[in-house]
């Protein structure tokens, strides 16, 4: 029941293992991309995300992620333009924080990605801010 609430929202949990970079998450946090439940073996590396990631928006992703697994903050959170299977483009509000370490010692990160698309493209397809605590990309 959580899962088709958080689908019908559409939001996905994501948990990330650092520094190996393993990721789990729910099945709509790639079906949000147009990629259906079998293509899940293709996604098991944080990178495979991030590769998808708008290269206007990519520099600004990759620091927020830094800062809080530096100690710099202690949250993550930004907006990102993501390539669809498609080949087009959905609006990311990605979040999370440091939430324990896992059985090997390694940093678990766990947060919540929601497809924000239609309140933060403006009219010639520019990545806009709606929130004041979102970063400008």
């Amino acid at each position: 029941m959580l899962q088709d609430a958080l689908e019908a929202g559409g939001i996905a949990w994501w948990m990330m293992e650092y520094p190996s970079g393993a990721v789990f998450f729910g099945a709509n946090k790639i079906k949000m991309l147009g990629y259906n439940e079998s293509d899940v073996s293709n996604f098991i590396h944080f990178s495979h995300f991030t590769d998808l990631i708008h290269p206007d928006d990519y520099e600004a992703a990759m620091t927020s992620m830094r800062n809080l697994l530096t100690g710099q903050s202690d949250r993550y959170e930004t907006r990102y333009r993501i390539k669809t299977k498609a080949g087009g483009y959905v609006v990311y509000h990605d979040k999370g924080r440091i939430v324990g370490r896992n059985k090997k010692g390694e940093l678990a990160v766990a947060g919540v990605v929601a497809n924000v698309t239609e309140s933060s493209i403006d009219k010639d397809g520019n990545l806009i801010s709606t929130s004041p605590s979102a970063q400008t990309l």
